[in-house]
């Protein structure tokens, strides 16, 4: 009987896990054959030009160039757009397409009648040069176009001009003001067809994980991996290379640490970093993701190599940071580089470190929790936390460090009886890695002060092991960032040169200190809503990438109920601690704005700028154990719902990405 009972029972669960798994295939179809399906009937935009300032005019017998770094190895097809012509339509407007060295790898005639003048795209005229077959050319390299009106004297084309090249238009061999409005185009968009796949049988099939852990009640430890794993690697595709806050130069960073690894050349030219791999986006448009973006990830994932001179690159400024703030990113480049990954292979490479270092750093945190596990496993799979987890951004090793040092306290301040030299000694190392990547995140140490004395022996001892946490935050963070505090609370003379205007400084609250208070309340009032919505990942990418309220609502909601007591419970905060624990939280907050001040905020400015919610994250789970209180307790069966939502709300802001990207 006992076996049929549990035999049903399996049944049962295997019946869940299928009926979830076709709902979710069956919104994937819909998405497919209401968004995908007609965006890879598309054309790739290699190059793409926004209409703005003066129009360029062009007459009769003249000819008009304009240079164009092309963004991939072909095309197909060139628009030119324009506002009027005055001619007639026996008129001819040749372009050719010339190379660096002069070669022409293209030519075009189109007679101007009024069937060919009337086309447009998306409300512009445009000027379509479609080529009989494929044009292959070398992906970054800078090609010429040259545009010549044959026609009556008094014709005249008028162009629109663009700020989207860096080149400007040369006529008749004059500069012009403004750069010739191109777009490059390749062909149909099919590639996205293929990359969504992948994203529907990585969803699929980390659901069905996700599933399989849950109905066997694994440990919230093992269904964090079994999350951030699967997810992780999925944000690492919709989000492509460079597409998270300054990943570029995070990235060109690891890259030359890597570089000292290996004994290759390092920098040159005002510090920038040699990039050895042409592949690598070093473009500055990579920031923004497109569908071409992911086409081209995906195909150097596959291992296409893009035709390129096989020289290095010049890949930006290297960052003045600690060489442990890139550990595991260095790492991943590295063992690239010794493998001959291309330079696509090699990037993800580096993200693939980060995520497995945040990963496991993470899973010690949930398992030494002693309580409250829930709250470390959805702060650290909101989507903002998850980006910068996939990313070379040192917020994964911030965050992760972050929360493990929380939960470590814990673990000491509840459970472990007495305090030994090892905690100090791990808790020591925490300290010494994450203050001199971010030093306002040392407040986090102020919960030692909760550990009963009589763990450590004698009172003594206790004040002994928070003098040796604070050597440790303190030393290292002077040996390798006190050149660039000290200019901060100068007065950032080299930030002030950087943002083009005079930043408050340190000094200058030394002078004024009344005006402090006025400054954080006027920046409470106004941009509390939005730390907080892109502390959860209201504004991924470049802040570009709007996920919707509802998701973001759903993640609040889960943030907040994930501090609740579960039946049998019995460790509690009491109010005294309460009141510590919200003390160094509000403390850390304040530091972080704080710097922002005096390093970002022009002088006069009332509110704080360049604070922004990720900055908060270490801290998240500190704020929200405030709300754990007695009087809400809730089933051990709740974690599985909370664990399960999180789960449904990260596919949600996928989706949420892939509905804004694949269009664009």
């Amino acid at each position: 009987m006992e076996k049929k009972l549990n035999k049903a029972e399996g049944y049962r669960k295997l019946l869940k896990i299928v009926v979830t798994l076709l709902v979710l295939i069956g919104l994937l179809g819909m998405m497919y054959s209401d968004e995908v399906k007609p965006i890879a009937e598309q054309r790739m935009q290699y190059v793409k030009s926004e209409v703005k300032g003066k129009l360029l005019e062009l007459k009769s017998g003249e000819i008009l160039s304009q240079k164009v770094e092309m963004q991939s190895d072909s095309f197909e097809t060139i628009e030119i757009m324009y506002q009027n012509f005055q001619g007639q339509e026996t008129d001819v407007l040749t372009l050719g397409i010339e190379d660096a060295e002069g070669k022409i790898i293209g030519q075009w005639e189109m007679q101007l009648t009024n069937e060919v003048i009337d086309h447009q795209t998306e409300g512009i005229k445009v000027l379509q040069f479609n080529a009989d077959e494929t044009i292959h050319i070398k992906d970054r390299e800078v090609y010429t176009l040259n545009l010549e009106l044959s026609g009556f004297p008094e014709d005249r084309l008028y162009f629109y001009g663009t700020e989207s090249l860096h080149d400007k238009a040369n006529i008749n061999g004059s500069e012009n003001e403004q750069a010739l409005a191109v777009n490059v185009l390749g062909g149909k968009a099919g590639g996205v067809r293929y990359f969504f796949f992948g994203i529907a049988v990585l969803t699929v099939f980390g659901m069905g994980i996700i599933l399989v852990l849950l109905l066997r009640r694994e440990s919230v430890e093992k269904i964090f991996v079994g999350s951030a794993l699967v997810f992780g690697v999925i944000y690492m595709l919709v989000i492509p290379p460079y597409a998270v806050p300054d990943e570029q130069a995070h990235f060109v960073t690891a890259y030359n640490n890597s570089s000292e690894i290996l004994g290759k050349e390092t920098v040159k030219e005002g510090n920038q970093a040699v990039l050895q791999e042409r592949e690598i986006l070093s473009d500055p448009s990579g920031h923004y993701p497109t569908k071409e973006r992911y086409i081209e990830s995906m195909n150097g994932l596959l291992g296409k190599t893009y035709n390129h001179s096989g020289e290095p690159v010049l890949g930006g400024k290297v960052l003045d940071m600690p060489k442990i703030s890139y550990a595991p990113q260095t790492l991943g480049i590295t063992v690239a580089r010794l493998l001959h990954f291309n330079g696509i292979q090699l990037f993800y490479m580096g993200r693939m470190f980060a995520l497995i270092t945040y990963v496991v750093i993470t899973y010690w945190a949930i398992k030494i929790m002693p309580f409250a596990k829930m709250v470390l496993f959805v702060t650290a799979l909101l989507p903002m936390s998850m980006q910068q987890a996939m990313s070379y951004s040192y917020d994964m090793l911030v965050n992760a460090i972050a929360f493990f040092m929380i939960a470590y306290f814990f673990h000491l301040i509840y459970k472990k009886e007495r305090v030994e030299n090892k905690d100090i000694l791990i808790i020591s190392v925490c300290t010494a890695i994450i203050a001199p990547i971010k030093v306002v995140y040392i407040v986090i140490i102020g919960l030692g002060i909760l550990i009963p004395y009589q763990k450590f022996g004698t009172k003594v001892k206790k004040w002994t092991c928070a003098f040796i946490l604070g050597l440790a935050g303190v030393i290292p963070t002077v040996i390798t960032r006190i050149v660039s505090m000290a200019d901060m609370i100068g007065g950032s003379q080299g930030n002030s040169e950087l943002l083009g205007y005079e930043v408050y400084g340190g000094v200058y609250f030394l002078k004024h200190l009344g005006e402090l208070p006025k400054i954080f309340i006027e920046t409470a009032g106004e941009m509390t809503s939005y730390y907080v919505n892109t502390m959860i990942g209201k504004q991924l990418g470049w802040l570009e990438i709007e996920i919707p309220y509802l998701v973001i609502a759903g993640f609040l909601v889960l943030l907040l109920i994930s501090a609740a007591r579960k039946r049998g419970e019995k460790e509690m905060i009491n109010m005294g601690s309460k009141v510590w624990i919200g003390i160094l939280s509000g403390l850390c907050c304040i530091l972080i704005c704080f710097v922002l001040l005096i390093s970002w905020t022009e002088v006069g400015e009332q509110v704080i700028a360049g604070v922004q919610g990720r900055y908060f994250l270490p801290v998240v789970p500190m704020i929200i154990l405030l709300f754990r209180t007695k009087y809400i307790v809730v089933d051990e069966k709740f974690d599985r719902v909370i664990m399960m939502s999180t789960a449904i709300l990260e596919i949600a802001t996928v989706l949420s990405v892939l509905h804004i990207v694949l269009p664009r």
